[in-house]
């Protein structure tokens, strides 16, 4: 008698809350640990943020640029 109660519960609106507990938990998991694309900066545009303030020459701006490879 207990396993076919236990059977109905599990079929029914349990396996229903079950299954909204999952699916939350893992949508949950994918929005915190997706990496924003937009946050994201290169070297480069570091550099090029802190030459437009002033704080780096433009050599040693091109000196970067030549490090990373791109001239």
């Amino acid at each position: 008698m207990l396993t076919a109660l236990g059977s109905i519960l599990f079929n029914g609106p349990v396996r229903i809350v079950l299954t909204i507990i999952v699916a939350l938990v893992l949508l949950w998991i994918l929005l915190r640990f997706r990496t924003p694309k937009d946050r994201q900066k290169g070297s480069l545009d570091i550099m090029k943020g802190r030459l437009e303030k002033g704080e780096i020459t433009e050599k040693e701006y091109e000196e970067a640029k030549r490090r990373q490879g791109k001239q």
